[in-house]
């Protein structure tokens, strides 16, 4: 699976300054997408449930500068199911987890679905796509392009 994120780069001032009145954080953004890969097997629990084993967990496409550049390598990815293995065999208490996940609602635009733990998950569907997103073509620069340029297009409006 693959999760766009995006969140605040800069915390909100006023957690620094209390004088201060602004409210929110500064404008730029950290994006890039979590993508995950693991099994799924039908299981005899409930109708429409599945158990998960993990396998493996990285960060693509973020505009951190420098971190972009490292966390893209293929050789940087969590192998959580060789982590989780390793672990199996030398920790006495640890299990690897398989979480229950069973669909109670399908169709060509959503699904719901709820964990071992009875809590929801609500996934859109973007797009018809199978591949990875390729993010050669993001920049890593913490969104600050992006705020120049919706900057210049809602005040400025200089173009060439």
């Amino acid at each position: 699976s693959e999760f766009e994120v995006k969140v605040g780069s800069i915390p909100f001032l006023n957690d620094f300054l209390p004088f201060a009145s602004y409210s929110g954080g500064l404008p730029a953004t950290i994006d890039g997408a979590i993508v995950s890969s693991a099994d799924i097997t039908s299981t005899n629990h409930q109708v429409g449930s599945y158990e998960l084993l993990m396998d493996t967990v990285e960060i693509k496409g973020s505009n951190i500068p420098l971190l972009r550049q490292v966390l893209d390598m293929d050789q940087t990815k969590l192998e959580s199911r060789a982590l989780g293995s390793f672990l199996e065999q030398n920790v006495e208490s640890y299990e690897n987890p398989k979480p229950l996940f069973a669909t109670t609602f399908l169709n060509d635009k959503y699904r719901v679905s709820r964990d071992q733990d009875g809590k929801v998950f609500v996934y859109g569907k973007e797009s018809n796509e199978s591949h990875l997103t390729d993010y050669a073509g993001v920049d890593s620069d913490l969104g600050l392009l992006k705020l120049v340029e919706g900057f210049n297009d809602a005040i400025v409006k200089f173009y060439i």
